[in-house]
């Protein structure tokens, strides 16, 4: 314990080693308590949720670097108790980024969280709720899409800020037991006719080789005290059938704030999005195969009614994949937060959160769950994305 106290200082730290060259050390430190009216982990979609009655979500640890104008890099390593409550860690990020680059472009090389949907590359600190949405850990995985890639972006000639990104890379394997069952090898001799009783994981639906991801992201000012965030997301890439799997996005955010760009005030935030995913399927031998598709939706509103006190609700919805296809159930998800921030100085600072849930999962109904997340971020900030 004693050591793990020796480390903050150097966690959040700004080292500058030249007048060129500037180093963040920054750590985030995520846990929950609670209980649900069944076994938690079934309820939880994202390896970050929480899955018991104490979890820890997330101590995420993170060096951001800059070099110049034109060349940054970010490292960001995550320790964790993942959806079957054992302790992992997993090198999140580990990417270079050359910058300001002539026309307008960047370039980005190595392990990163990818741009698509509106959430994806936000890490576990910067959420709203204490849980990821449905869409996030339902279409792109259960860590969401961290892949080894390269990627360039195009910031678009607008008077306000828009980005076009465009990546290609594979999915980081993760080696996560995710507890489903080993049973569905199939005797050779079976009668055709019995393969109508066949079913295959839908796990298997996620993009893992040859991905191509593309995000266009802008933030339009209306006033100073409105603004409007608006994403379209695109994926494409082979599934773990050997097959194609398509994703398609379009998010909106509209954000008021009483003191405009200046820190501070109240705020009202909205945020709708929808997603939807398309994929083909075979089973090992080819006897079973087929396309499926799902519809995915995403809404939340937070209200600032008084300094560093937040209260949030949220919607989110799965249509679902039946048939030959397990693992892909019809969800709804209905959540209220409410969150306390804490500032104690410009390198310690963090939340309460407070959050209630009630989930309908197809097979089991209506399920409740009550949540108590504190987090404890030490930096400065100044993540390099």
């Amino acid at each position: 314990m004693k050591k793990t106290f020796l480390l903050i200082p150097l966690l959040t730290a700004t080292a500058t080693a030249s007048p060129d060259f500037e180093i963040n050390l920054n750590a985030h430190l995520d846990v929950a308590m609670g209980a649900a009216s069944i076994d938690e982990d079934i309820l939880a979609a994202h390896a970050h949720d929480p899955n018991d009655e104490f979890t820890l979500q997330g101590l995420e640890m993170s060096l951001s670097a800059s070099y110049g104008e034109y060349l940054a890099g970010f490292v960001a390593y995550n320790v964790f108790t993942d959806l079957e409550n054992q302790l992992d860690g997993e090198l999140e990020e580990a990417f270079l980024k050359l910058q300001n680059l002539p026309g307008g472009f960047e370039l980005r090389g190595g392990r990163f969280l990818n741009r698509v949907t509106s959430q994806n590359n936000q890490h576990l600190h910067s959420w709203y709720f204490v849980d990821a949405n449905l869409i996030t850990s339902r279409f792109l995985g259960d860590e969401g899409l961290i892949s080894d890639s390269g990627e360039i972006s195009y910031i678009l000639p607008f008077e306000h800020s828009s980005l076009i990104t465009v990546a290609f890379g594979n999915a980081l394997a993760h080696e996560h037991d995710h507890g489903h069952d080993e049973d569905e090898d199939h005797d050779e001799h079976e009668d055709h006719d019995e393969h109508e009783d066949e079913h295959i994981e839908g796990e298997e639906a996620l993009a893992s080789d040859d991905i191509l991801t593309m995000r266009w992201k802008g933030i339009y000012y209306h006033t100073d005290f409105q603004s409007y965030t608006y994403g379209a997301s695109f994926l494409t890439g082979d599934n773990g059938f050997n097959e194609r799997t398509n994703l398609y996005g379009a998010d909106l955010t509209y954000l008021w704030r009483e003191n405009g760009l200046e820190a501070g005030g109240k705020h009202f935030r909205a945020t709708g999005e929808l997603a939807y995913r398309d994929f083909d399927y075979k089973s090992a031998d080819g006897d079973l195969k087929g396309s499926a598709d799902e519809w995915g939706v995403h809404t939340g509103v937070g209200w600032g009614f008084k300094e560093d006190w937040e209260l949030g609700a949220r919607y989110g919805y799965l249509q679902g994949v039946g048939g030959a296809i397990e693992g892909l159930p019809e969800r709804h998800r209905t959540s209220l937060a409410l969150t306390r921030a804490v500032t104690v100085n410009d390198y310690l600072s963090g939340h309460a959160r407070l959050q209630y849930n009630n989930d309908w999962l197809e097979g089991y109904g209506n399920e409740n769950s009550i949540w108590l997340q504190f987090q404890i971020d030490f930096g400065k900030g100044g993540e390099v994305r």
